[in-house]
């Protein structure tokens, strides 16, 4: 077994159900408009969620909510800047009053941020990189704890990155590893109200985020990973991660919580292949 992955995690994923549902859950999805987000979305929605799409573009989610309506699917578009707080407050009250509850919620929203050595980083690009890709989940997830709390039960997922450090890309990468902290205090203070929280990383995705970093260009963030993947059809669909979201989201994950699970590593592949 890999090191790292919890016991109790192989087990379920060897007892791992072949058909999941996640019929009739309220799912909030922040950055539902393209890459995982979207993909995420159309994912739970096929699996019978009624599910919330919020991002800071409204023709996109739009054409998301679009695409779930022609599936028959229960769909509510809210346009938000998950890093407002006044916005998410909104987000989830419209969320409440559409569909009665919200059963989970993925903290998908992020932004690549500034590609700069740390001493050229201007602060204000290192306080919005912050607030969208940390504090949104804070916030995102603060206002929907009262009713998972009540109801006793939830499932939070959020996504981060790799812990590998990535040279000028100093504050994408802090947020995100303040975000697997998060997930992991997150656990400790909801398990006794049967709430599970995880986070994973994707792995490297072909999104417009990698599109971005494979212009700034190898000598900018110290590698050229990024652009020999791209070349060599490395570059995973969105939709392979949004099935370990899926797991998560599931009750088949009922026993997981406070988890970083990466889709690189052997038992998580492993899983995503009996689906």
């Amino acid at each position: 077994m890999k090191k790292g992955l919890p016991g109790r995690v192989f087990e379920l994923i060897i007892i791992f159900e072949k058909v999941m549902r996640l019929q009739n859950k309220v799912a909030i999805i922040t950055g539902a408009g393209r890459g995982l987000g979207r993909s995420i979305a159309l994912l739970f929605g096929k699996e019978g969620a009624r599910v919330v799409l919020a991002a800071t573009h409204p023709e996109e989610i739009e054409h998301v909510a679009t695409e779930l309506r022609v599936l028959r699917k229960q769909v509510l578009a809210v346009p938000t800047d998950v890093s407002d707080e006044e916005q998410v407050n909104r987000m989830v009250r419209k969320a409440l009053d559409s569909f009665g509850t919200v059963d989970i919620l993925v903290n998908n929203a992020g932004v690549r941020g500034p590609i700069a050595p740390i001493h050229e980083i201007p602060i204000a690009e290192w306080d919005h990189t912050l607030r969208v890709n940390l504090t949104s989940a804070f916030l995102c997830t603060k206002a929907v704890l009262p009713t998972m709390i009540e109801k006793k039960q939830g499932k939070i997922i959020n996504i981060a990155t790799t812990l590998t450090p990535r040279p000028n890309l100093t504050a994408y990468m802090v947020a995100k590893a303040g975000m697997i902290h998060f997930t992991k205090q997150l656990s400790r203070e909801v398990k006794e109200h049967n709430i599970q929280a995880n986070c994973i990383h994707p792995g490297v995705m072909d999104t417009r985020m990698q599109e971005e970093i494979r212009q700034a260009g190898p000598k900018a963030i110290g590698t050229d990973m990024f652009e020999r993947l791209k070349e060599e059809g490395m570059l995973r669909s969105p939709d392979e991660p949004a099935r370990l979201v899926l797991f998560l989201a599931s009750r088949a994950a009922d026993g997981i919580t406070g988890e970083y699970l990466s889709f690189d590593d052997k038992e998580t592949k492993f899983l995503i292949s009996q689906m």
